[in-house]
């Protein structure tokens, strides 16, 4: 979760007013207004009562202030605890190659800002690579989907929906038995949920590719040769989405966790995961803004 609302929000219960918590953080009324905006749609619950003289809380409301000062107020402890500017080393961060596309930038983004002094490895696996890596202290922080083996927890860094795709110029996905393209894995979550939603369609299909890398996956459906599953925020310009319209019913909604090795405690690893989440998070909001 974006610290940033956090803070705004903490502003406007002290404050009681949306003009002068904008003041106390220094932006503009309507930039505050967006800001609660995206934490109440990240949040999935409304936090204000419209229509209400000044500012009231709904009950999802005032059960967030106390929250939010309390990971607030951990944050800043973390941070004060060593200088940021100093820190040094090697941090290892891992994330899958089918939304590496989406953290990658902001995670560098925001490693950048925290440890300039410090170097980072991405490790680029599949998730239950990354749960084995994180038990082993192999890497120090990774991005991994929620169903894919046992994990301590970590928070939702964002969810996304996984989506049928097919050539935008092509019509592979009008062919029967139709033609997929699928991760050449055994226990591969999208594959299982794309056969599964086609044997209750009674669909015909067949696997015409098995990729190994996103880049595999991408270009069988950019190409018309197969049609596939892979999350919305890994679709290009190449392909279209396959709905409802087209005999293509909704697939899983998927969350990703941004996890913390089991055997690794350490004050930059946590201030690490709180910039990586608010990173994400950002980046993840102005995807929805454009």
């Amino acid at each position: 979760m974006d610290l940033d609302l956090l803070r705004t929000f903490v502003a406007i219960c002290d404050t009681k007013s949306f003009t002068a918590a904008a003041r106390q953080v220094g932006r503009t009324q309507s930039a505050v207004s967006l800001q609660m905006k995206r934490l109440e749609g990240s949040l999935g619950r409304p936090l204000f009562q419209r229509g209400s003289p000044g500012v009231v809380l709904t009950e999802h409301g005032v059960m967030l202030g106390p929250n939010a000062r309390r990971i607030l107020a951990a944050v800043s402890e973390t941070l004060a605890s060593f200088d940021r500017a100093t820190v040094e080393g090697v941090f290892v961060i891992g994330m899958p190659d089918d939304y590496a596309p989406r953290v990658l930038v902001p995670t560098l983004q925001a490693f950048g800002a925290l440890f300039p002094l410090a170097s980072v490895d991405i490790v680029i696996d599949e998730s239950r690579a990354l749960v084995k890596r994180l038990a082993e202290g192999s890497v120090d922080l990774a991005f991994v989907t929620e169903d894919e083996g046992p994990m301590s927890g970590g928070p939702t860094a964002f969810v996304d929906e996984m989506v049928w795709v097919t050539s935008r110029s092509g019509d592979v996905h009008l062919r029967d038995p139709l033609p997929i393209a699928v991760w050449d894995d055994d226990q591969d979550s999208y594959a299982s949920h794309m056969r599964t939603r086609l044997e209750e369609l009674a669909r015909p299909y067949r696997i015409v590719v098995l990729a190994r890398s996103m880049t595999g996956l991408r270009g069988a459906v950019g190409s018309g040769l197969a049609a596939s599953a892979m999350m919305r925020s890994s679709v290009t310009g190449e392909m279209r989405e396959l709905t409802e319209r087209d005999g293509f019913p909704p697939l899983a909604r998927l969350s990703v966790r941004l996890e913390k090795a089991h055997m690794k405690k350490s004050a930059a690893v946590d201030a690490l995961e709180q910039a990586l989440l608010a990173a994400v998070a950002g980046d993840a909001a102005e995807r929805a803004e454009g």
